[in-house]
């Protein structure tokens, strides 16, 4: 059945779209709605809540006239920027430049619910975080710089129609945690390095530093699961504050911090006492 489309200024676009617990036949029922609807619209791929329905849902269609259904999709990796020149249903006969992943690693569940990973790059990336972005409650509006948006917000004024838009910050503060865990990492691997080319009375005041400096990474990772999980309340129309991309993270820098810890405690305990 075709369904009509949610067009500015309905705001239930900005809904935040649950993810799907079961996998019935209303999931098909919408599925083939949606495909119904973007065959009439001549579109390529469609989130459910473009037609007003909150389901964690995208349906694309293949270039060999196929479709993919991505259920409870999840950005779990994202590499390099682009600038996307994008229109969009929602607003009508409008264009837009912003900013985009290059490339980006999604985790999701297909329509009998099993567990699928896939990459992508290029416009098949653009068009996959374009549709992630209406499951989490955003728009193109959103991806807009400030200047942007507010000249976004001036020319719907102009028209008669007043909107505002909520925007993900240039900088979140998780990002400081980042950055100084990745200069201690650095001064942990340089003092790995350097043990090769100093005394044992100096290794030793390495191996105390590494020790210190493992502690205070664990200390800094709790903070920046924290912080993020906020500001993915906060900033719940970013993709990139989805709490896969935070667990993941946080998962990656415990790992390398750990092993440096192990090289560390090994070169200590392979160096002969005098």
């Amino acid at each position: 059945m075709v369904r009509d489309i949610v067009i500015y200024p309905d705001k239930r676009i900005n809904v935040i779209s649950p993810d799907m617990r079961t996998f019935d036949a209303d999931l098909l029922s919408v599925i083939q709605d949606l495909k119904d609807t973007m065959k009439k619209h001549k579109t390529e791929a469609m989130a459910a809540i473009q037609i007003a329905i909150p389901m964690s849902l995208i349906v694309i269609e293949k270039e060999n006239g196929s479709y993919l259904e991505i259920i409870n999709p999840r950005i779990i990796g994202k590499r390099g920027s682009i600038n996307s020149t994008e229109e969009t249903l929602y607003f009508p006969d409008t264009i837009q430049t912003v900013k985009r992943y290059e490339k980006i690693k999604l985790i999701y569940q297909d329509k009998e619910g099993n567990q699928q990973s896939l990459d992508a790059v290029g416009d098949f990336a653009i068009l996959l975080q374009r549709k992630i972005d209406y499951v989490y409650g955003a728009t193109l509006a959103n991806r807009l710089p400030e200047k942007g948006r507010k000249n976004f917000e001036k020319n719907l004024s102009d028209n008669g129609i007043e909107g505002s838009f909520e925007t993900c910050p240039t900088v979140f503060k998780r990002d400081y945690f980042i950055s100084l865990i990745q200069k201690i990492l650095f001064f942990i691997i340089l003092a790995n390095i350097g043990s090769f080319f100093i005394s044992d009375e100096t290794l030793n005041t390495f191996y105390t530093f590494s020790q210190y400096a493992t502690l205070t990474i664990v200390i800094l990772l709790i903070g920046y699961f924290f912080v993020a999980y906020y500001e993915s309340k906060k900033y719940s129309a970013c993709t990139s504050c989805q709490i896969g991309n935070i667990v993941g993270t946080t998962i990656k820098y415990a790992i390398f911090t750990l092993l440096l810890y192990l090289l560390s405690s090994f070169l200590m305990s392979s160096t002969p006492p005098t």
